[in-house]
């Protein structure tokens, strides 16, 4: 059997450093943990405050686990499904759809009802015309332009404005791209 001695048994770092570096380290996890335990004191405070709001103001009003009637239950969706109505008519371009409209509304044409539909993509356009002629044009810009695919003229008729003016009235539909 052999034996193997190490000559070289001297440490290769200096364990001054290397103690006060762990007591650094040691010290921030110390601050941090009084930091954290501050936090959570101060969050359990404000959650026995907030329980005790709440069952002063359920006592005030009385109103602890009172069921809602169907009535009010009902009365409250329609006026949630109104105000989703709005949100959704201002979720129109508006700006965008109008310089669009802009751009294909010739000169003789007035547009009286602009109705987009966005869960089918769709614009319905209304107005009147002085002639026939413009309203065909404007079919024919609609056409030519890339916002607005599948034009499609819905209903047209005469309308007697005066004794000896005439003009047109017109619907169309037509597919929204912005």
């Amino acid at each position: 059997m052999q034996i193997n001695v190490n000559l070289a048994t001297r440490y290769y770092f200096d364990n001054r450093k290397l103690n006060i570096a762990f007591a650094v380290a040691g010290a921030m996890l110390l601050l941090l943990l009084v930091v954290f335990i501050g936090v959570a004191v101060a969050n359990l405070g404000e959650i026995r405050r907030l329980k005790t709001e709440q069952a002063r103001l359920d006592a005030r009003h009385g109103r602890l686990g009172v069921a809602v009637s169907e009535k009010d239950y009902q009365a409250v969706v329609a006026r949630i499904g109104t105000a989703n109505s709005i949100i959704e008519k201002k979720a129109v371009n508006w700006l965008e759809l109008l310089n669009r409209l802009e751009e294909v509304v010739p000169d003789g044409i007035a547009v009286t009802l602009i109705e987009p539909d966005l869960k089918a993509r769709e614009l319905k356009i209304g107005g009147a015309a002085r002639n026939f002629a413009a309203i065909r044009l404007l079919l024919e810009n609609l056409e030519r332009s890339p916002h607005f695919p599948d034009v499609l003229l819905l209903s047209h008729k005469e309308l007697k404005v005066t004794e000896k003016q005439l003009g047109f009235s017109f619907d169309i539909s037509t597919r929204l791209v912005l």
